[in-house]
């Protein structure tokens, strides 16, 4: 019904995520799916390790709304 696809990166201060898609079908959207699934995501690369989030997305859409809520720039 949904999901993030990224990749992890190596830089010299550590490992950072970027997030190149997150998507949910239609039928299941508004139902804090895409909620669960980021913070799903941020709990597990904060247990990773990971030094950072970045986001690879389009300013169209929900998705910037959406990544703004949860605190992304």
């Amino acid at each position: 019904m949904g999901f993030i696809l990224g990749s992890t990166m190596l830089f010299h201060y550590g490992k950072v995520f970027e997030v190149n898609d997150l998507a949910v079908l239609p039928d299941y959207q508004r139902k804090g799916i895409a909620t669960e699934l980021l913070e799903r995501c941020l709990a597990d690369m904060e247990e990773r390790g990971i030094k950072g989030i970045n986001l690879i997305t389009a300013n169209e859409g929900m998705l910037p709304g959406f990544y703004g809520k949860h605190g992304f720039e």
